[in-house]
């Protein structure tokens, strides 16, 4: 697979988008919350043949997507959602972008009404650096997955990977997949203490299960 345009300063960058490439079903239709200027779009159609929109909230992002020939909806997250059908995508991407919603949980609820499937993709406050940096130096942590200060964060939620699972548990989704990366390596053991970031491929279970989700990756610290 050609990872030429995931190709950023972020070493995490090119494997989040190899993992979310891994979990795309070939000329399906996707969703992108969050989509910027429509990267993830335009690479998931060149090697997944998909069919894409988008919902962003920067209008310089939007105007830029739409050059690269993309449906993309200018708005925030809980507005936009309103403009499509139920179950009108095979696939909805949040990439890095859970974690700034105002109300994720709702959100969350309404992309499951437009979406079959949904991946989730965050950083991980649990990692080794940031609890470190919060230990030891008495600071909020502000490490290459999360570079920013307080007081420019976009940041609006602090979830960690076992926060995360708790959360899936208690809403009733289902994992299917999980992936972590640090430094652009995939992370096995421990996690939520060495991963800075974890991706989630989730179906949602409307009914009580009768049994576990997909048990998570061994020993989450």
């Amino acid at each position: 697979m050609n990872d030429q345009s995931a190709e950023t300063s972020d070493p995490n960058h090119a494997a989040i988008y190899r993992w979310i490439a891994e979990h795309t079903p070939e000329g399906g239709r996707v969703l992108d919350i969050g989509c910027g200027e429509g990267e993830l779009l335009t690479w998931l159609a060149r090697e997944r043949s998909i069919r894409g929109a988008g919902i962003e909230l920067s209008e310089q992002c939007v105007m830029k997507a739409i050059l690269h020939g993309l449906s993309v909806h200018h708005g925030n997250v809980e507005e936009g959602l309103d403009h499509y059908s139920d179950k009108s995508f095979d696939l909805v991407v949040i990439s890095l972008t859970i974690q700034e919603l105002s109300d994720p949980r709702k959100v969350l609820k309404e992309v499951f009404r437009v979406g079959k499937r949904v991946i989730v993709v965050y950083p991980n406050f649990g990692h080794w650096r940031g609890r470190m940096q919060l230990a030891i130096c008495g600071r909020s942590p502000s490490t290459p997955s999360l570079p920013y200060t307080w007081h420019e964060s976009p940041n609006r939620h602090y979830l960690t990977i076992a926060d995360w699972e708790a959360f899936c548990q208690l809403d009733q989704y289902t994992v299917l997949d999980r992936g972590f990366v640090s430094n652009g390596k995939s992370i096995r053991l421990f996690p939520n203490l060495r991963a800075e970031i974890a991706m989630c491929l989730l179906e949602h279970t409307p009914e009580p299960s009768t049994g576990p989700s997909q048990p998570a990756s061994n020993n989450i610290a």
